[in-house]
């Protein structure tokens, strides 16, 4: 079996979807401070501040997507070769994961399920949860663990 190895930084938010959180963001946010206004200068008591608290709540929220989604991520990938599986990813903090298979004992796939549990020789397990990849990718990173795993002589066990 081949070396995998795929660039998982390509797959961003397109430049349409960015702006349209952005401005969907503002418009919650100003139609708080509109509300504000509404209520603190203008002195009109048909508007509730609950209804405030809201809009600023949900702008807040999408203003956290939005910056998520804005934010530049570099060098995600994942690379299973003959010596080693390797990744990096994360939303906020990425880390940078390498795994010899020298020191797996074992490897426990769930059934439909998109994760994989590395049990170290050292006794810790690190999981490779791949449900923010897209599927097929997942399934051909999965694939090839097994595959790897079986040709290597280290035990699977499917759950």
């Amino acid at each position: 079996m081949e070396d995998l190895s795929l660039n998982l930084s390509k797959n961003e938010f397109s430049k349409p979807r960015k702006v349209l959180l952005w401005v969907l963001a503002s418009l919650f946010a100003l139609g708080g401070v509109w509300d504000l206004y509404l209520k603190l200068i203008k002195h009109d008591n048909s508007s509730n501040i609950g209804l405030t608290v809201i809009l600023f709540a949900i702008s807040g929220f999408i203003f956290f997507i939005a910056g998520l989604a804005s934010a530049k991520r570099k060098d995600h990938y994942f690379k299973v070769d003959k010596d080693h599986i390797s990744y990096r990813y994360g939303l906020i903090l990425a880390r940078q994961h390498s795994h010899s298979w020298s020191e797996i004992k074992r490897i426990i796939m769930r059934y439909k399920e998109r994760k994989a549990i590395l049990v170290l020789e050292n006794g810790k397990q690190e999981t490779i949860n791949l449900n923010w990849v897209k599927r097929a990718n997942s399934t051909t990173i999965l694939k090839h663990i097994y595959y790897l795993s079986k040709k290597l002589n280290i035990p699977v066990t499917r759950l």
